[in-house]
């Protein structure tokens, strides 16, 4: 089984995945449009990959997108 840290040496940094590609732990950055997110960690993944949880680094903490919340989740 692939760890966070084997996707993210093996997928170049701004890289797109589908969702329920994304190992939990792996490091990734959000933006929604033009506006900046902030980075965090996956947390989870339906395996339709039509839902994403990421863990916020600071305190926003734990957050839900849905695939039709047209976010851009980017590994790094």
């Amino acid at each position: 089984m692939a760890t966070a840290e084997d996707a993210a040496g093996a997928a170049p940094r701004g890289l797109r995945l589908p969702w329920a590609a994304l190992p939990r732990g792996l490091p990734v950055q959000i933006t929604a449009g033009a506006r900046y997110l902030g980075r965090g960690t996956v947390d989870g993944a339906t395996a339709d990959g039509s839902v994403l949880w990421v863990l916020f680094n600071g305190m926003e903490g734990r957050r839900m997108f849905h695939r039709d919340d047209h976010v851009h989740v980017e590994v790094g």
